[in-house]
């Protein structure tokens, strides 16, 4: 089964697509409607134009709803979280924001994810020995 990290879901979402399977935190819900109803998405129209586009909290709601459908969700306890602060304590670059990817990438290790699907492979690279995949439609 595959993980999918926030900014896997924020591309499905801009490209039209919704994974039809895998894992994430519900986590990800969290942060997918954060940057949805706050600092929005940047587009190209057929223009060329770059525009900004955010969502209202009700469409970011109905949108995550069916984004989030068919995945399942994973959290590590109180416990394998403490554990994870201490594991990225002990590598190199770990830190700020990208611990937040770090649970991510813990969460998928712990729970047998095949793969982790995201935008972000050089972070985390560094964080997981897990195939890392850039999300595509099948």
């Amino acid at each position: 089964m595959k993980y999918y990290d926030t900014s896997a879901l924020l591309r499905a979402w801009k490209e039209g697509w919704a994974p039809a399977g895998g894992m994430t935190r519900p986590h990800a819900v969290a942060e997918w409607i954060s940057i949805q109803t706050g600092r929005g998405l940047v587009y190209r129209t057929p223009q060329g134009e770059l525009v900004k586009r955010n969502l209202s909290p009700a469409d970011a709601a109905k949108e995550a709803k069916r984004l989030f459908a068919q995945l399942v969700f994973r959290e590590l306890s109180g416990q394998q979280t403490l554990e994870a602060a201490e594991a990225a304590a002990s590598k190199q670059g770990i830190r700020g924001g990208n611990f937040h990817d770090f649970l991510h990438a813990r969460t998928a290790e712990i729970f047998g994810a095949a793969c982790i699907v995201t935008l972000n492979i050089r972070d985390y690279s560094i964080m997981t020995d897990l195939p890392l995949e850039l999300p595509l439609k099948l």
